[in-house]
């Protein structure tokens, strides 16, 4: 009874901190531990910036903190559709698909070269904003702009709503025009979208900014708020930094618990890995190369570190928090997915794999357990414990029976097409509910000796009855669960041999699978299509604390003395990611900007005794930043 209302009070305060959405919400008190702009630590900080060039446009605007502080500088000078601009522009760049390319193309054609643009998206948005993307994407009907949403924008940014309809007539929002965007347009018509469709463009806009919005915005208290901010980065995260909430599941070396970050209030999930077991089961490489591998990651279909730290006597690798929970939980309790979800799952792990491979990663370990959801539902791979990082072909066994590769179960050389084999089981239990080579045990069968049977072939073999199956067997293809598509697709996902297995040619076989017509990878790629199924947001989707129980073989590893030797493998462990740490800073000025209006020509905000800040009627509100 205990340990059940414990539960019930570590689900309460978990739902709650999902719920809030960051936390308790971002922590405005961040912003008070900011020492003043005119003091030395500020002072030496932009002189260290200064000398290593870190105070350039390029290196500023790339930031997340140093591109929000331009934005609401812009935002002063009317401008700041520029910014949204180049970086869209970037973030199109980094798209894969062709088809997410062009698709995408259009949208920023639309949005920023056409003087129509305020009929079809909000003012100040970006096109990969899917709050503010136009309705009907793939329609052909206009959009008809959302005066309320206009009004909305004119509030959160700051810019009256008559400015804004003044600025939105007549002209495009960038001020580009003449043959640079004639040609862009000629390649859209042609449906054609290389990765340097808008390098011109750019190059235009860029230099405005940089020659002359950059200069003024250097003297701006834009950039000393920037400056302050920057400072934040000093600070060395350390396990203290974080309060740990529920155990949301169990790996082999510890637990995985949600956890906030104290300082933002910013949610997240944490790894904690036991040194003894490490020590104990010579894994410190294991553990370093999982390390490496997800610092490396950058994809929205692949969880990403943020943070590794660690105590005396564990390590902690701190990732994005995935709270729709795993699909084997997700499986269970519906026992088999339809073909839409199947499918719509099917192709985020594909972009996931393609981009762990892109990066020379094999991952080694696909199963139901490692594709976790997002509170909307969209799929990341997780633990890339397994993982190996190789430009030829490895050995070795790694992997979950049932799911290993038969090359990898025969000890031959492997490389990533043995993902794709993993993949093709994992579908075919999305679709049925039902392992592909386990066998259906006779009923009249005495059950012990079956197990005594198993224990022999093992021992025997060195191999499960899984991965003997795996080795030996074809799957079937009931039509209850498999369409002819679906079971084409997988037939050929799951050949034994690696060279006639799909994927073999590329990857792009099988996003072109017929399987897959109903997916457009370039929209999904672009984050427009929305996930079939969204977790619920009132229950915590992870097994009962009491299912989950203690890690294997926990109290092996107690006596286990820890070396100095060992602790010193272990000094290259810590990271922080500059990017997470400045996008939580970003999320906690963002609440402390709500509701100021930053534009130039604001009206002075009338003196109050509530309100010191005001006692200056010549200060404007853009001052007025802590």
């Amino acid at each position: 009874m205990y340990d059940e209302i414990i539960e019930i009070a570590e689900n309460r305060a978990y739902l709650q901190a999902v719920k809030d959405g960051y936390g308790h919400g971002p922590n405005l008190d961040l912003l008070n531990t900011l020492p003043p702009y005119e003091e030395e630590s500020i002072k030496e900080l932009e002189r260290d910036l200064e000398d290593s060039s870190k105070l350039t446009f390029h290196w500023v605007f790339r930031e997340p903190v140093g591109y929000y502080h331009m934005k609401l500088f812009l935002i002063s000078d009317y401008s700041v559709d520029k910014a949204i601009f180049l970086n869209d522009v970037r973030l199109y760049k980094t798209l894969n698909d062709p088809k997410a390319r062009l698709a995408v193309a259009k949208l920023l054609v639309e949005r920023f070269l056409s003087p129509n643009y305020h009929k079809r998206f909000p003012i100040g948005s970006s096109v990969f904003d899917r709050g503010s993307r136009p309705e009907g994407l793939e329609s052909n009907e206009p959009a008809q702009r959302d005066e309320s949403k206009v009004n909305e924008l004119s509030s959160s940014v700051g810019v009256p709503h008559e400015m804004l309809q003044l600025n939105a007539k007549g002209t495009n929002p960038i001020g580009v025009f003449g043959k640079p965007i004639t040609k862009v347009e000629e390649c859209i018509q042609n449906e054609i979208a290389p990765v340097e469709l808008f390098e011109k463009i750019e190059r235009l806009v860029r230099n405005d900014l940089k020659l002359d919005v950059f200069p003024r915005f250097m003297k701006s208290e834009f950039y000393k708020r920037y400056i302050q901010c920057k400072w934040l980065e000093k600070r060395k995260t350390t396990i203290q930094d974080f309060d740990i909430l529920r155990v949301l599941g169990r790996g082999a070396f510890g637990f995985v618990k949600a956890c906030i970050k104290k300082d933002s209030g910013k949610l997240y999930a944490m790894k904690c890995i036991d040194k003894k077991r490490v020590m104990a089961t010579d894994s410190v490489d294991t553990i370093m190369y999982e390390r490496e591998f997800l610092s490396m990651m950058d994809s929205n279909f692949v969880v990403c570190l943020k943070y590794a730290v660690m105590d005396d006597d564990n390590l902690f690798l701190v990732l994005d928090l995935m709270v729709g929970g795993d699909l084997k939980f997700h499986l269970n309790k519906d026992e088999r997915f339809g073909e839409e979800r199947s499918r719509f799952y099917a192709a985020e792990v594909l972009l996931g794999l393609e981009h762990m491979h892109s990066k020379g990663v094999i991952y080694r370990d696909m199963k139901l357990e490692n594709v976790l959801l997002d509170e909307r539902g969209h799929c990341r791979i997780s633990d890339l414990g397994l993982a190996v990082r190789s430009k030829d072909k490895v050995k070795g066994y790694a992997g979950t029976p049932g799911y290993t590769a038969p090359e990898v179960i025969k000890g031959h050389p492997y490389n990533h097409m043995a993902d794709f084999f993993s993949y093709g089981v994992m579908v075919y239990r999305f679709l049925s509910g039902k392992k592909p080579f386990a066998t259906r045990p006779d009923r009249n069968r005495d059950r012990n000796a079956a197990k005594q049977r198993r224990r022999r072939n093992k021992r025997r073999s060195g191999k499960s009855d899984l991965d003997n199956n795996v080795v030996k067997m074809e799957p079937e293809f009931p039509e209850r669960y498999f369409s002819p598509d679906a079971k084409d697709f997988l037939r050929k996902l799951m050949r034994k041999d690696p060279e006639k297995r799909l994927g073999i040619d590329g990857i792009d076989d099988i996003k072109t699978h017929p399987w897959f017509n109903p997916i457009d990878f370039g929209l999904l790629e672009a984050g427009y299509l929305d996930p079939p199924f969204c977790p619920n947001q009132d229950e915590v989707n992870a097994d009962s604390l009491r299912h989950i129980g203690r890690p294997q073989q926990d109290d092996k590893y107690k006596k286990v003395r820890l070396t100095p030797d060992f602790q010193k493998t272990l000094v290259k462990f810590p990271f922080q990611s500059m990017t997470a740490l400045q996008e939580e800073t970003v999320e906690v000025l963002q609440k402390a900007d709500d509701g100021k209006n930053f534009e130039r020509f604001a009206q002075r905000r009338p003196v109050t005794a509530a309100d010191p800040a005001s006692q200056n009627p010549n200060q404007s509100s853009c001052c007025s930043f802590l």
